[in-house]
């Protein structure tokens, strides 16, 4: 179990390094050569931004399963693993899940206003699915395979709830001060309508961080000895 955690791991994170790393851009001249590269470059993009979070956090998995530690118990866990936790329950795990829901989502209900089929020339489908696809993959096989230790109460639903309002006011700034939507869903939309969506989008975070908790008590029990979910870590 120990060495399929630590090669699924190192996997994940090789897999966003690459997504990361190839050179996509749009061709010169197109329609989207002027909003790719305008204010922000790929940071205006949630979907690059997440790549980073999941990217940054596998790789401090497998930082933390070389000099870390894997307990549940508190007073012997390292600075790693408390940051490994800290970081999955309350902004990988819903984080991922919300792209890669919110994205398939609007994908079936018309692609144009979330990933236009204009873009299957220079955007491969390999790597729509890296950063698409794969947060939600990757966080629900973490789920399944570590067992983490939650918040409790409020201070769970602070960070992703920060991260909200601050890609939230970053999107918004960029309509603002460079004249275009990021994402061309707002565009079809009038100021009530962007207003009660983007609104809207908040709730979803808040129910996936409260089913991560309660799938991750499903999956490791609920009140159980430290020496048993250790043991089940084993």
């Amino acid at each position: 179990m120990e060495l399929r955690l630590h090669l699924v791991h190192f996997g994940v994170f090789l897999v966003y390094v690459c997504g990361l790393c190839y050179d996509v851009k749009p061709p010169k001249g197109s329609e989207y050569e002027s909003a790719f590269w305008a204010m922000g470059g790929r940071f205006k993009y949630l979907t690059f931004i997440d790549a980073l979070l999941q990217c940054g956090f596998f790789g401090l998995c497998v930082l933390n399963d070389i000099v870390g530690s894997d307990t549940a118990i508190l007073s012997q866990q390292s600075v790693l693993q408390k940051l490994r936790d800290w970081l999955f329950t309350s902004l990988v795990f819903p984080m991922g899940v919300f792209v890669s829901f919110i994205f398939w989502v609007l994908y079936a209900v018309d692609r144009e206003l979330i990933f236009p089929a204009s873009l299957d020339k220079w955007f491969p489908s390999w790597l729509n699915h890296i950063m698409h696809t794969l947060p939600a993959v990757g966080a629900f096989l973490e789920l399944y395979m570590v067992c983490h230790n939650y918040q409790k109460g409020w201070n769970l639903y602070v960070p992703i709830i920060v991260a909200y309002f601050l890609y939230l006011s970053w999107i918004c700034f960029i309509a603002y001060a460079a004249n275009f939507w990021v994402y061309p869903v707002f565009e079809v939309l009038d100021f009530t309508g962007r207003t009660l969506f983007l609104a809207a989008l908040l709730l979803p975070n808040l129910i996936i961080v409260f089913m991560g908790q309660k799938l991750h008590d499903n999956v490791w029990g609920i009140g159980t000895e430290q020496t048993q979910r250790k043991g089940k870590m084993e």
